[in-house]
């Protein structure tokens, strides 16, 4: 959850993604980026919490100091359960909060006249597509699954069918089956998503 008081605009291009998760990811992949090409040092990313808070921490930007010195702004949340609610919503806010608002994932709206002078876009967890349903765990699960081990995958889902059946329902299945797999290989074992 962000807090318009530690919220600080550092950098002329902003990733504002959905949890803690996906910032470290983020600025993990931006860290190997800027080996490639220094322009990624002009990127910062923040967690704007739950997707329920991101048209707060939309609302919030304007009104920051150094709002009139962000040139971008991506948006990059989870497509779960529902990529065609998961757009909208993020159309929506971006509308009510008078932003430019892209038609499609991965697409940059120019502001206009109307907008604040922002590009705006934004993309989805897993496959960065309109049509894709899931989360990052689901990219990560993708990353670290070679063909070899797409029978642990098999193992990984029965164990989280079985608890959801016998012991309890899991809250966060997407979650549990990245952390189970995770904890069953030696390579990954006690690694952080990012």
């Amino acid at each position: 959850m962000i807090d318009d008081k530690l919220l600080k605009l550092t950098a002329p291009n902003l990733i504002a993604c959905e949890g803690v998760d996906a910032k470290y990811f983020l600025i993990y992949y931006l860290e190997h980026l800027k080996k490639i090409d220094c322009m990624y040092n002009n990127f910062q990313v923040e967690d704007f919490g739950g997707n329920t808070e991101l048209s707060k921490f939309i609302k919030i930007l304007p009104l920051l100091p150094d709002f009139n010195h962000l040139k971008t702004l991506t948006i990059v949340r989870d497509s779960e359960p529902n990529s065609k609610k998961a757009i909208q919503s993020v159309q929506n806010t971006l509308k009510n909060c008078n932003f430019a608002v892209p038609d499609l994932c991965c697409q940059i709206m120019k502001p206009s006249d109307k907008n604040h002078n922002v590009h705006i876009g934004f993309t989805l967890f897993p496959s960065f597509t309109d049509d894709c349903s899931g989360s990052l765990e689901d990219l990560c699960l993708e990353i670290v699954t070679s063909s070899e081990s797409k029978s642990l995958l098999k193992i990984v889902d029965k164990t989280i069918d079985s608890v959801n059946k016998v012991v309890f329902r899991l809250k966060r299945p997407h979650k549990n089956r990245l952390h189970t797999y995770l904890s069953l290989t030696t390579d990954f074992v006690g690694l952080k998503i990012g």
